[in-house]
């Protein structure tokens, strides 16, 4: 089992949001090491600015030739954003884009419907309206893609914003891929009682 909490990085100040954005753009796989590499020696200064010169050292003196360099990435990255391990990142990224990209709605169901079969149980009551809705494919047809949003957008944007704030007051905690410490009282575990 991995540790409960990684090492956090002390940032000098806020990051600005041009930088956090090229960090989730590599955590997504929206961007090519290669790519990110080559942004960090454009951005030396903002970044050694920004960051403090050991940390960028730290992203700089990595080796981007290397097969495992995303590994190494990730850990650092996921350490500057205060995350504590890329899981979290992954998880908690997905539910912002659910609740605050629109065009991502039906493909963050989807998403989210696999983490909840991977584990993920507080995630049930997302998963499964999506699932019944789309148990032969339904959501194909754009029609039916329309239906499913108006019935249901509303009421699953809400219960995405509710998730997020139990991940910012800590009662939910990712600690390593599929494992999560649920702090929350029982009271707030609707999802348990939902479809049983």
């Amino acid at each position: 089992m991995k540790p409960r909490c990684k090492e956090r990085i002390e940032i000098m100040d806020p990051i600005n949001e041009e930088i956090i954005e090229w960090f989730h753009s590599v955590l997504r796989n929206k961007l090519s090491t290669k790519e990110f590499e080559q942004w960090l020696y454009d951005k030396e200064e903002i970044l050694e600015e920004s960051l403090g010169k050991d940390v960028y050292f730290r992203l700089i003196n990595l080796n981007y030739n290397s097969k495992y360099v995303m590994d190494e990435l990730e850990g650092q990255l996921t350490k500057i954003l205060n995350y504590r391990s890329v899981e979290e990142f992954k998880i908690r990224d997905l539910l912002n884009r659910f609740v605050y990209i629109e065009e991502e709605f039906i493909s963050s169901c989807s998403h989210i419907y696999r983490e909840y079969c991977n584990g993920y149980s507080f995630f049930r009551m997302i998963a499964l309206k999506y699932i019944v809705f789309d148990y032969d494919d339904q959501l194909a047809d754009p029609v039916k893609r329309s239906e499913f949003s108006r019935q249901y957008k509303d009421e699953l944007l809400n219960e995405g914003l509710r998730l997020l704030s139990f991940f910012d007051s800590n009662e939910i905690e990712i600690i390593s891929e599929n494992e999560y410490v649920d702090k929350r009282h029982k009271d707030l575990k609707i999802e348990e009682q939902y479809w049983t």
